[in-house]
Parts: C-alpha cells; structure tokens; sequence
C-alpha cells in the first residue's frame, strides 16, 4: 500500500488562504506541500477538513 502524505491543520488553513489569495494551481500549491493535486483540492475545497473554516472569497 503507497504511503500518502498528510496535511496539518496549519498547512490547510495556509493553503487556503494561498488559494484564496489567487494561487489558483492546484498542481503548483500541491508541490509545495509535497502532496497530490487532488489530495490539495480537496482541503482547499472544503470537501475534507470540513471543521475548518473557510476564507473570504475574493472578489
């Protein structure tokens, strides 16, 4: 069984905000964190660490 990274509270919450920000590439953000694109896309969109609180959209 592969061995899958796992994100800290503290490294969603940047991401987040990262994304939030306008760092838009999940492929880019997910090397940061040394993680699966799909794995970053699914933090930053609230689909896992639902408890989380989500930032401000920008507009």
């Amino acid at each position: 069984m592969p061995q899958t990274k796992k994100l800290t509270v503290e490294q969603v919450i940047e991401a987040r905000l990262r994304y939030a920000a306008g760092e838009q590439d999940f492929k880019k953000l997910a090397e940061a964190y040394r993680i699966s694109p799909s794995t970053l896309a699914n933090a930053v969109q609230g689909k896992t660490f639902k408890d989380l609180p989500m930032p401000p959209r920008s507009r």
